[in-house]
């Protein structure tokens, strides 16, 4: 019985130290998410401050108080997971504190009886007839080795002991401190919950205001679609040219080279770590068909990410590659692909380059500098990232590579 007792109390105090370890993990991540989230919340609240300076209500305001009212609810959500994992933390280090503090109890009784018994047994003169009153050689050798046995593992449960009620100790302790941390993310919670419906109030005012310039908006909203399908067909075109000339060199085949597969494969394989093309900034216009923020009806298809940044932001290679196009598009500004192997990365919206066709570039070198939007006090980063095969092309949704 004392042997089992001894391995149940050695493996609950490894079940202690495997939970402290799993949960430290999960906490980390959750912790590392919620200052992610409030990097960008930040961001957005001084982007809304330099778009605030034109004195008026534009669109890109609406939309970044759009964005910061999705991040305020990740955030919030972010914030009810740290909540329910303190609670089974706290509901487990209950249990385990219940536990170890039985074992604990089974422990000192067991250890009583042996000091009881090494007491009662203390005389040197009844050790040694125990081990002399042997049948054999054998028989007494196994007696001494017994006796010597015995007095370890009484030194063993008395170290075990100690070590059980220094657990206990840590247990409680952390439990203290667990049960604050949950007060203040209760606090915190509650806060970004009043943040957040003071947002919701902000965007209705802003709708409210922009809907009264209907007519100024689909005259902007008509500018912005001719930019954008005249970008889409120059990428487009550009894209298809390098199909076209792959085919070529291949034979009638659109192959490509060990160098540029295994360029691909690592490219595949870095998927959701991507870093951003901008250093810092906030995602204010998703990949797909959107509906317009303001006027009803309207659709607006992306193909790619807009990341809303600060006015001067340098725009960043998210891959090793090459250079294959450096060109202009009026509203666009200076734009650039990249090719990764049987991958395209395109950045727009640049007023200055600092990279040229043919030209290798490595991981988050710089290509160059966003143009700002004088009267809506924006910048805006525009990413898309494009796959190539035999049969044709693929838009794929930068979000879902870049870093999260």
């Amino acid at each position: 019985m004392s042997k089992w007792l001894t391995r149940g109390v050695l493996a609950g105090l490894m079940l202690v130290c495997t939970s402290l370890s799993s949960f430290a993990q999960d906490k980390e991540a959750l912790q590392k998410k919620r200052d992610e989230l409030n990097k960008q919340i930040q961001m957005t609240v001084q982007l809304i401050k330099d778009a605030e300076q034109t004195q008026k209500n534009t669109q890109n305001q609406l939309q970044l108080t759009e964005s910061r009212i999705r991040l305020r609810k990740e955030l919030i959500a972010t914030i009810t997971d740290e909540i329910r994992q303190i609670n089974n933390q706290i509901a487990e280090n209950d249990a385990l504190i219940e536990s170890l503090a039985a074992d604990l109890e089974r422990l000192r009784n067991e250890y009583a009886e042996m000091i009881y018994r090494a007491y009662v047994n203390r005389n040197t003169y009844d050790k040694l007839l125990f081990i002399f009153s042997a049948d054999d050689f054998f028989q007494a050798l196994k007696r001494t080795r017994y006796i010597n046995q015995y007095s370890e593992y009484r030194a063993r449960q008395a170290e075990l002991i100690k070590e059980t009620t220094r657990k206990i100790e840590e247990k409680q302790e952390l439990l203290a401190q667990q049960k604050e941390e949950k007060s203040a993310l209760l606090e915190n919670e509650k806060k970004e919950q009043e943040k957040l419906a003071q947002d919701q109030n902000n965007q209705k005012s802003i709708l409210s205001k922009l809907q009264g310039e209907t007519q100024a908006l689909r005259k902007k909203q008509k500018q912005q679609e001719q930019e954008r399908n005249k970008l889409n067909k120059e990428i487009q075109r550009i894209i298809e040219a390098e199909i076209a000339a792959a085919k070529k060199k291949g034979g009638g085949e659109f192959t490509l080279t060990p160098e540029a597969a295994a360029l691909s494969a690592n490219f595949e394989s870095n998927k959701g770590k991507l870093p951003w093309p901008v250093e810092r900034g906030v995602i204010t216009g998703n990949f797909g068909k959107q509906k317009h923020p303001v006027l009803p009806g309207i659709m607006i298809e992306n193909n790619g990410i807009d990341i809303s940044t600060s006015k001067g932001a340098q725009v960043r290679a998210i891959f090793d590659g090459e250079v294959t196009s450096v060109f202009t598009i009026p509203g666009a500004g200076k734009n650039i692909i990249i090719s990764h192997g049987a991958y395209r990365t395109v950045y727009t919206n640049m007023q200055e380059v600092f990279v040229t066709t043919g030209e290798k570039v490595t991981t988050k070198q710089t290509l160059g500098i966003l143009q700002t939007d004088e009267e809506e006090q924006k910048t805006i980063a525009h990413l898309e990232i494009w796959k190539i095969s035999a049969a044709g092309t693929t838009k794929q949704n930068p979000a879902l590579w870049i870093f999260k």
